[in-house]
């Protein structure tokens, strides 16, 4: 039986771009991948679930959640395109962390991080930091200063940061997602590997290490008003199907 997997993801153009290819590069027959584009932010998002399974007391419950139900709801799907919980055996969320949205609340992040925690339950969130462009910041694949690198604020007003990831992709030449190979592939999700477990100072098998990230990131904004520069999505292919170092298919651990 075709394994169908939800990758659920905020834009409408870059994020399917580079998931396409990865899978490209990796994919195994026994495997689909959806990708469907929630067309707004994290926020939204939340928002959409409070709205479909909040409580008495305006608390999400987060055991009914369902994504497919929300997708119906989202997307406005009717009849025979609705979405249904058993299409899906697992379920991978990808969304920006966007310090400047209006609606910025490290609250929000941080129940959301707790709760959508496992892919194989009602889903597994992957923020970027600061969004999905972060995965080719970077001077070159040898990039000393990669794992320090941050970046503040006031880079993200007037698309500051995106014309920054343009200067960096011409130095890296990685300003084309259907050229990355899967040598270039699997050095990017090592390198951004590499800097979870630096920032964190957490094992890449430790469940939390995504929660104490977005909780490091957090504080990071609020007392310097900086954050680290990383994308923590591509590294699903390595938390999921184990996809680094060698690896040349997707098989689940």
């Amino acid at each position: 039986m075709m394994s169908k997997i939800l990758l659920l993801v905020e834009g409408e153009k870059t994020e399917k771009e580079l998931f396409q290819r990865l899978y490209q590069l990796y994919e195994e027959d026994n495997l689909e991948i959806e990708i469907i584009s929630y067309k707004t932010n994290i926020y939204a998002f939340y928002n959409g679930l409070k709205k479909r399974f909040k409580t008495d007391t305006e608390k999400i419950e987060y055991k009914a959640v369902d994504l497919a139900l929300l997708l119906n709801d989202h997307l406005k799907l009717k009849g025979v395109r609705q979405y249904s919980d058993s299409d899906f055996i697992e379920k991978i969320l990808v969304f920006d962390f966007d310090p400047h949205d209006s609606n910025y609340s490290e609250n929000i992040l941080i129940e959301l991080m707790e709760n959508f925690s496992n892919s194989t339950d009602i889903g597994k969130l992957y923020l970027n930091y600061p969004m999905i462009e972060s995965f080719k910041d970077m001077e070159s694949l040898e990039d000393e200063n990669f794992m320090s690198s941050n970046f503040s604020k006031s880079m993200l007003v007037k698309n500051g940061y995106k014309q920054h990831i343009h200067q960096q992709s011409l130095k890296n030449k990685i300003n084309r997602i259907d050229k990355i190979d899967k040598e270039t592939a699997r050095k990017l999700i090592d390198l951004h590997q590499q800097k979870l477990e630096f920032i964190t100072k957490l094992s890449t098998s430790t469940s939390k290490k995504y929660l104490h990230l977005c909780q490091k990131q957090c504080k990071k904004l609020s007392e310097e008003g900086l954050i680290w520069v990383i994308n923590t999505s591509i590294l699903h292919l390595f938390d999921e199907y184990g996809v680094l170092k060698g690896d040349d298919t997707i098989c689940h651990l």
